[in-house]
């Protein structure tokens, strides 16, 4: 805001706009913070790993998440496929424990017939 703009405000604009600034210092502030955090987070993590511990280094994503939002996509993609296969072995061991509840066998020993692998 110039001074020849200033001076031809009123006062509730003049309000309004020192909220505004305001209000965009807080929000750079809590980025700022938010940035530090992670920031303090990785290294912690980092200097962890080469000290021995077991867990897996971050993705960049994850290290900053909201930053790369393809690379975010991607992992969600990768999550829900592994969620997708979760499921499905989930439905068929379900399948298979009502089945031997029912008392079925495998195989072909249940239908009686000689096994063609067997000489």
């Amino acid at each position: 805001m110039d001074a020849v703009s200033f001076w031809d405000m009123t006062y509730a604009e003049i309000y309004t706009s020192i909220k505004a600034y305001q209000k965009r210092k807080e929000t750079d502030l809590q980025t700022q913070a938010v940035i530090s955090y992670h920031q303090a987070n990785l290294l912690s993590h980092l200097i962890g790993i080469q000290f021995g511990s077991k867990q897996a280094q971050k993705e960049l994503h994850e290290a900053f998440p909201g930053i790369f939002p393809k690379l975010e996509k991607q992992a969600e993609q990768q999550r829900i496929k592994q969620q997708k296969w979760q499921v499905m072995k989930a439905r068929i061991d379900a399948y298979a424990a009502e089945k031997r509840k029912r008392g079925e066998s495998r195989g072909n020993d249940a239908r009686r017939t000689a096994n063609t692998d067997n000489n």
